[in-house]
């Protein structure tokens, strides 16, 4: 079994971090969010996701969609699943606090990208 731990930071905006394995093998990949800073008033335009977007370029299953915060439904914008177990070698994660058409975001917010190897 092995371990990868990479961070990422979104400040009013996307961000997203890349584990390579090294080889195809199985894994159990998830999200944790560590921290957020909701920087005026905590409130509706404060929305953030943590989720896994990509196994080898194939996009995990669709967990929230709609409304102006994440898209029509299978649209890249949705919320996908913030933990998984498969088999690949690269896992794209994507920590998202998207602004809003009228621009009123303002939260900070970190996570953690955790991979454990299962064999």
């Amino acid at each position: 079994m092995q371990a990868f731990v990479r961070p990422v930071s979104a400040l009013s905006s996307n961000a997203s971090v890349n584990v390579n394995l090294g080889f195809p093998r199985p894994f159990l990949a998830w999200m944790s969010v560590t921290m957020v800073d909701s920087l005026i008033d905590f409130d509706r335009d404060n929305a953030f996701a943590a989720d896994i977007f990509l196994i080898d370029g194939v996009r995990t299953p669709v967990r929230v969609f709609g409304g102006d915060h994440w898209g029509p439904l299978n649209s890249a914008s949705n919320v996908f699943a913030g933990a998984f177990t498969g088999f690949g070698q690269n896992i794209l994660f994507f920590l998202r606090a998207p602004v809003l058409i009228n621009g009123n975001n303002d939260i900070a917010a970190h996570a953690e990208a955790i991979v454990l190897t299962l064999d």
